[in-house]
C-alpha cells in the first residue's frame, strides 16, 4: 500500500482539526465526486470550510491529510462520536462509479483491515456516515450493499485475502512553507507527472507550499484577478524555503 502524507498546516488546525483525538473507530464516506485522492486532500486543506477528513483513497493511492490524533469534521454530528472519535475515510470516484470506484473501494477495504489490525479493533468499529446523522453516505457503497463492503474488509481480516503490509509512506511531512517563483512564469499542473496544465505563477510570485511529492512542489496560489485559489504541482522546487 502506498500512503502519501500531506501535512495539515498548523494555522489550519482551528478550522479543520481543532481537537486532540484518541480514535475509537473508522467512518466510511463516498466523495460524491470524481477527483483523485490527492486532489480531494489538496482541496480540503486549501479551503477554509469547516469540513475535513483524515484520509482519501482512490484506485491507486491512499492520501492522508490529518493525523489520527486530531479530530475532523466529517460525520455531521457536531461534537459527537463520529467527528470526535473516528477516523474519516473518503472513497473517491463515487459520482460516476465504474472500475475506478471499484478499485478504490477494494483498496479502502484493505486499508481499513490494516487499521483494524493496527489498533486491535474488530469489524464492529467500522461505521458508515449514515450511522451518525442519517445522511445517505457512503451513497454508492450503500447502493451496492454495505454488508458486501464489510465482507470485503473481513476477507482481509481473516487472511482470505492477504493484506499488503509493505506500507510505503510517500510524500513529505514538512510544515507548510513559502514557494517563491523565479524570474519567469512557472506552469502549474494538476498531477506530479506534469501532463495537465491548470494555471501558472507570475514571475517572483509567492504562494503556499504544502510539500514536495515525486520531486514536484505542491502549491496553493491565488488566481489572478480573483479571491479564488487553486492547488497544483510545479516542476521546479528550488524556490521552496
Amino acid at each position: 500500500m502506498e500512503i502519501t502524507k500531506v501535512k495539515m498546516p498548523q494555522n489550519k488546525y482551528s478550522i479543520k482539526c481543532p481537537y486532540e483525538m484518541t480514535p475509537e473507530g473508522i467512518t466510511i464516506h463516498n466523495t460524491a465526486n470524481d477527483a483523485s485522492a490527492m486532489s480531494e486532500i489538496s482541496y480540503m486543506i486549501g479551503n477554509n470550510n469547516k469540513t475535513s477528513f483524515h484520509i482519501a483513497i482512490d484506485n491507486e493511492r491512499i492520501v492522508q491529510g490529518i493525523e489520527f490524533n486530531r479530530n475532523a469534521w466529517h460525520a455531521g454530528d457536531g461534537k459527537g462520536k463520529g467527528n470526535m472519535k473516528t477516523i474519516g475515510i473518503e472513497i473517491c470516484y463515487s459520482k460516476t462509479g465504474g472500475e475506478r470506484f471499484n478499485q478504490a473501494e477494494k483498496l479502502t477495504a484493505e486499508y481499513v483491515a490494516y487499521l483494524l489490525k493496527q489498533y486491535g479493533w474488530g469489524i464492529d468499529k467500522v461505521y458508515k456516515h449514515q450511522d451518525w446523522n442519517n445522511k445517505n453516505c457512503p451513497h454508492r457503497t450503500l447502493d451496492l450493499g454495505w454488508q458486501r463492503f464489510i465482507n470485503m474488509v473481513q476477507e482481509y481480516l481473516k487472511g482470505t485475502t492477504e493484506i499488503n503490509n509493505n506500507v510505503k509512506n510517500d510524500g513529505s511531512d514538512i510544515e507548510m512553507k513559502t514557494y517563491q517563483n523565479g524570474s519567469t512564469s512557472e506552469n502549474v499542473y494538476s498531477d506530479t507527472a506534469c501532463t495537465a496544465k491548470i494555471g501558472s505563477l507570475n514571475p517572483r510570485e509567492s504562494c503556499d507550499c504544502f510539500g514536495v511529492f515525486n520531486n514536484r512542489a505542491m502549491v496553493r496560489y491565488k488566481v489572478d484577478g480573483s479571491n479564488n485559489y487553486k492547488i497544483g504541482f510545479c516542476k521546479w522546487t528550488g524556490g521552496v524555503r
